[in-house]
């Protein structure tokens, strides 16, 4: 069996990485973002040469690369190439990527954790017939608090967590996808980890809820979180977006309203949820309308800031076909 995380950034998956890592089986490394390219299933021979460096997504985060050569996967540069150039599928080779960390940590199972894998979960369902996944979840008012806490505008952050959530949630039907709610997780940590152990198919372990310290070349904080994922798991960011100015959260309702996602990149992955009112009824959290109409201008122009920004990264296509809209305006 093998494990991947994907989600929207800011939903608690770097905590659950951290807890899952201290299970006596489970091996959960750095991010390394192999999976956020589903290109490589059906074009292996095409994009193996392009791993760590010019392969691309085509989603809402301008990912460039994978970062396998990291101290946590004891990948050097040239043992790494050679593995590359001699495996003759993605399976095969993350196969034996993965082999060479377990051995060294003597754990049995794998867990890959990056947000941007919330593109890459269905085709990983499909290609690895044993493994599971995990989205993690949260109030996306909080998550899009968190998010411009981190430094992205009401746009961006709005974006990024319906993008993302979208792409996950799209296997919510799937026997071997689970969905935790980080509310639950911070609420209710024990309670919550037995239940998702229990669809793991693994032994709860009672010690990976002690923090300890990790020696890591990773950092375990980012800008913008109230606590390290390393520390004790705490519930005081539930309700974080409440804590903000009233006109932050006006534009946030107006944000959360407005964006969708492209009829294009809705084919394009074969999305059946592109709006967070439809997200929020799924996942059965509480939507608010906001003021679309008063918001509108300034959404417009964080929409063409970061269409513009695609194109500086080398995303060019974006510019023709690019991933979002916004309600009463399109992308123009």
């Amino acid at each position: 069996m093998a494990i991947l995380i994907g989600c929207s950034g800011s939903t608690g998956s770097s905590l659950l990485k951290t807890i899952l890592n201290r299970h006596s089986q489970l091996f959960a490394g750095p991010e390394a973002g192999l999976f956020a390219f589903p290109q490589v299933y059906d074009n292996w021979e095409d994009c193996k040469y392009q791993l760590l460096s010019t392969i691309k997504t085509d989603a809402w985060q301008m990912r460039k690369g994978m970062a396998l050569v990291q101290p946590a996967f004891g990948w050097e540069d040239i043992a790494l190439a050679q593995l590359i150039q001699k495996t003759t599928s993605f399976p095969h080779f993350v196969d034996a990527f993965f082999a060479h960390p377990l051995q060294q940590k003597n754990k049995q199972i794998w867990v890959a954790k990056t947000p941007a894998n919330a593109i890459g979960m269905g085709a990983f369902l499909q290609h690895f017939p044993t493994g599971k996944v995990i989205q993690t979840i949260r109030n996306p008012y909080d998550t899009i608090a968190s998010l411009m806490a981190r430094g992205m505008n009401a746009y961006q952050a709005t974006a990024y967590y319906v993008f993302n959530t979208a792409a996950a949630t799209a296997n919510y039907q799937h026997q071997r996808y689970y969905h935790l709610k980080y509310e639950d997780l911070v609420a209710q940590p024990e309670e919550t980890l037995v239940q998702l152990f229990a669809f793991l198919e693994l032994p709860f372990e009672p010690e990976i809820l002690i923090p300890k310290h990790e020696k890591r070349a990773e950092p375990t904080a980012m800008k913008g979180w109230k606590h390290e994922e390393t520390a004790e798991v705490k519930a005081s960011s539930i309700g974080r977006f409440q804590a903000l100015a009233e006109a932050d959260k006006a534009l946030i309702y107006s944000a959360f309203s407005a964006f969708s996602i492209s009829e294009n990149y809705q084919k394009k992955w074969q999305l059946p949820f592109t709006s967070g009112k439809e997200l929020c009824t799924v996942l059965a959290y509480n939507y608010v309308e906001g003021d679309v109409k008063k918001h509108h201008i300034l959404l417009k122009k964080y929409l063409w800031k970061d269409r513009l920004s695609r194109v500086k990264h080398g995303f060019w296509w974006q510019f023709f076909d690019y991933v979002g809209t916004l309600k009463g305006g399109g992308i123009f």
